[in-house]
């Protein structure tokens, strides 16, 4: 009778189940198709239970808690599909029945976690499933659910349930990974397998789909009088909407494809950070360029560095200020450069090809755009953009979907939201300021708001901003902080994300001056790798539900998306799927004697000071 129901519920309730949550499965290969089995991932929902059993190729059971099984809401479900339920009081029962299951050849789902994530991100591994594996001598594979984080059921926005909905589809990806036998199935391997299933699940989201200029386009399509940049002058703030951002940029765009290519298509950009040099690399971008941020600076030998970095490059020409041109004439080191000043990239705002270009940002549909700059069919691992992070130091290239990935990894925890006001004039040239100063804004619904290059010591200007523009997020580094100099006590700021180079007692001291919690975040390799938020204040949760967000000493868990692990006293870094034929995915290195506290953040022992590299 129970098989006879549980296939009714299959057949009536998966056909809806795939169109509003359309879950795509990774891996499902490695799943073995006969004996008991262990199955081992994250907790995001409350239908965590409903939707894995129907990604999973075989019947699966549940270790849960007993409060679960008698919720009139789920314990019916539970139930009925053999959930195995777990008394706190009685541990050792549930292990017994879990163990005798797995080896009657069921396989049983256990969520490590014991509890639902309040951040978005992985936290601690509880080892109870150590013994489970080892006596039920069961091979364990690890997956990764991706996508539930947006749905109603999860703890996204603080609060289950009771919220709206951010739409009626909610794309869902399972990854799942290789078995690993019972005896290598420790806490810390098992989490480390399920971070990697987190890289395969990320990328088959369905944001990445189409390519980055479409994606680009179509998002400054949608809400396109809003604004998405408020720069403040000397003659107060100036705002640029979205519909204003794509006109301009589709203008600058159409006269770089009009000109002859060059050798790599590359074009220097040296100007401070702002709207309009995020215009600039907009609009090279698709003009199918490739913008080089480059450090801006007027120290000879810091020039002369940056052109040591990036003469493999082969840049011949370099967006810049005519102010700082006079600096420049030793850049190339004696090879002739072309130096165009920024107004004249601007300067076409009144002609007729500029006055089209903003309208159509308005009227014209995102397909008819994407069609006249011909982007529909661009490959996603074309260049994108390259950054010099430091004078000396050499460019990082990154390719379109390594843009559009950091971008949206940022926004699929509780660290930045799609609709955030951020505050921040950070560089271009670095990871942060090219991701949040530019690309999860002009991809989510908020604005990021900044001061004029001639105002950036003006803190009464920087309070002002952050008042009228309502920010919930301040980005900068240590100079930034320490800079600042004064409380600020501006109830919409949630806290600041504070990236490079900076210590435990900095951070304490800065937090008591400004009033407001600070929380360390870390780039590297071009992209944003970890970050962390405040801590969540909810006198409703139980002691053992509470979830830090920070830790001073740490710079923060690995965004989802991202592997990270440990060997050879290194830290090694993995942003792409393993490939059919291992033709991509490779381990990147990163520093060096790292540490990963068990709910996963991330240390850098004997060196408190760390800078992205």
């Amino acid at each position: 009778m129970k098989f006879l129901v549980r296939l009714l519920l299959r057949l009536t309730l998966l056909p809806p189940v795939r169109f509003i949550y359309g879950i795509r499965r990774i891996g499902v290969d490695f799943v073995p198709q006969r004996g008991g089995v262990l199955l081992l991932g994250n907790h995001v929902s409350y239908i965590d239970c409903f939707i894995f059993y129907l990604a999973c190729p075989r019947p699966v059971r549940f270790m849960v808690l007993e409060s679960y099984t008698n919720s009139k809401a789920f314990g019916w479900f539970l139930l009925l599909f053999g959930g195995i339920p777990i008394r706190p009081t009685h541990p050792k029962e549930a292990i017994s029945r879990t163990i005798d299951a797995l080896k009657a050849g069921d396989m049983v789902c256990v969520f490590p976690e014991g509890g639902l994530t309040r951040s978005g991100g992985i936290g601690e591994f509880k080892r109870g499933f150590e013994l489970i594996a080892r006596r039920a001598e069961c091979p364990v594979v690890p997956f990764y659910m991706d996508g539930l984080w947006h749905s109603i059921f999860s703890f996204e926005r603080g609060k289950s349930i009771k919220k709206r909905p951010h739409g009626l589809f909610c794309p869902l990806q399972v990854a799942f990974g290789r078995p690993i036998s019972s005896q290598d199935a420790t806490a810390v391997r098992i989490r480390e397998a399920v971070m990697e299933q987190s890289v395969e699940a990320f990328t088959n989201r369905r944001d990445f789909d189409v390519p980055l200029e479409v994606a680009l386009i179509r998002s400054l399509k949608r809400k396109r009088r809003r604004p998405l940049f408020v720069e403040y002058g000397k003659n107060g703030p100036r705002d640029w909407s979205r519909a204003d951002t794509l006109g301009m940029a589709t203008a600058i765009a159409r006269r770089w494809m009009s000109q002859s290519p060059e050798s790599g298509d590359r074009i220097g950009i040296m100007l401070p950070s702002g709207p309009m040099t995020a215009v600039i690399n907009m609009g090279l971008f698709l003009a199918g360029k490739t913008p080089v941020n480059i450090p801006f600076t007027v120290d000879p030998n810091e020039i002369r560095a940056v052109a040591e970095s990036i003469a493999p490059l082969g840049i011949r020409t370099v967006i810049t200020s005519r102010a700082f041109m006079p600096h420049l004439k030793d850049f190339w080191l004696g090879d002739e450069g072309v130096f165009i000043d920024m107004q004249s990239v601007i300067s076409f705002r009144g002609s007729l090809i500029a006055v089209f270009e903003r309208l159509r940002a308005k009227l014209e549909p995102a397909w008819l755009t994407c069609w006249r700059l011909d982007i529909n069919s661009r490959p996603a691992d074309r260049e994108a953009v390259a950054l010099v992070p430091r004078p000396g130091e050499g460019a990082v290239v990154l390719r379109s979907c390594d843009v559009h990935r950091n971008a949206v990894q940022v926004r699929a925890a509780e660290y930045v939201r799609t609709e955030d006001v951020v505050f921040t004039e950070e560089s271009m040239s670095s990871p942060c300021g090219l991701t949040l100063g530019c690309w999860t804004g002009v991809l989510g619904e908020g604005r990021i708001v900044s001061r004029s290059f001639s105002l950036r010591a003006d803190v009464e200007a920087m309070e002002k901003a952050i008042l009228e523009q309502e920010a919930t997020l301040m980005v900068g580094d240590r100079a930034f902080f320490a800079g600042i100099g004064q409380s600020l006590s501006i109830p919409s700021l949630k806290y600041g994300i504070l990236f490079g180079e900076t210590n435990q007692q900095e951070i304490e001291d800065w937090e008591d001056t400004l009033d407001l919690p600070l929380a360390r975040a870390w780039s590297s390799h071009g992209r944003v790798v970890t970050m962390s938020r405040a801590d969540t204040i909810d006198p409703k949760l139980a002691p053992n539900q509470v979830q830090r967000g920070r830790l001073a000493k740490s710079v923060g868990r690995v965004l989802p998306g991202i592997a990270a692990h440990v060997g050879k006293s290194r830290l090694h870094l993995r942003f792409e799927p393993i490939g059919e034929e291992n033709s991509s995915g490779e381990w990147l290195e990163g520093p060096l004697d790292p540490e990963v506290e068990l709910d996963g953040f991330l240390l850098f022992p004997g060196a408190d000071l760390i800078s992205a590299d």
